[in-house]
């Protein structure tokens, strides 16, 4: 069960967060939601894809981590092997709360922690706090990633309605034979045409240049090269077992 409270310097002062990657089931996951905000960093990274939801017709967009189930393949006994880690993934424990005043007006966002989560304790992993109370060098990357899902939303809002809107989705079906008995099948995903994007009138074009969308959406045609980085990682996992 969570127990989760506003985070400050007095009652958390010795918090600590095991982020060790061979201890963190939370990020042995083979994909994991992203957001329009991060797409510049994911696709140096992660092939990115854009999920619609059977019951809800809704969109995601998704980072592919992995080609079998709870398999990262961008993780050591370290941490993280690339520059950028998904904001959601990120976070760890900690989320953004609001509270309401006596008006109902909403007051400016908070940081929380779940106290009740397997990976806080008060002996081992990273500080959350300094010794005198200051952000720890984690809390301010935890900070960057709270951000980054707060503002997300909306960027992924304003993403799916503009190539909805210019019918730039378009289906794929991946399957990736890794050997004569191993094959995985990516389905329910999507991309953008890049046909249709080229042919877009200029103020189709204007309009997602204006709403930052444009280079966001070659981002997502770029990163579809980082396959050929997962199955090698996949073929280097294999050849090891």
């Amino acid at each position: 069960m969570s127990n989760i409270t506003v985070l400050n310097n007095v009652d958390h002062a010795d918090l600590k967060v095991q982020i060790n990657s061979a201890d963190n089931t939370f990020i042995h996951v083979n994909r994991s939601q992203v957001y329009a905000s991060e797409i510049s960093e994911l696709q140096k990274e992660f092939p990115l894809l854009i999920y619609r939801d059977d019951k809800t017709e809704q969109l995601q967009l998704h980072a592919i981590l992995g080609l079998s189930k709870d398999e990262n393949l961008f993780l050591c006994e370290q941490g993280w092997t690339t520059r950028y880690a998904p904001a959601l993934l990120a976070r760890g424990p900690f989320s953004i709360g609001f509270t309401k005043s006596d008006t109902g007006e909403t007051n400016a966002p908070m940081i929380c922690v779940d106290t009740a989560d397997p990976r806080v304790n008060t002996t081992q992993g990273e500080a959350v706090f300094l010794p005198m109370g200051g952000e720890s060098p984690y809390l301010q990357y935890v900070k960057k990633a709270l951000q980054t899902i707060e503002s997300g939303a909306k960027y992924n809002k304003t993403l799916f309605s503009l190539i909805t809107e210019m019918n730039l989705l378009e289906s794929v079906s991946i399957e990736i034979k890794l050997s004569d008995t191993e094959q995985v099948s990516l389905s329910h995903y999507y991309t953008i045409n890049e046909q249709r994007l080229s042919a877009l009138e200029p103020e189709s074009l204007q309009k997602l240049s204006q709403y930052g969308m444009l280079g966001s959406l070659y981002f997502l045609l770029s990163s579809m090269g980082n396959f050929n980085r997962l199955i090698e990682l996949k073929n280097a996992k294999s050849a090891l077992q």
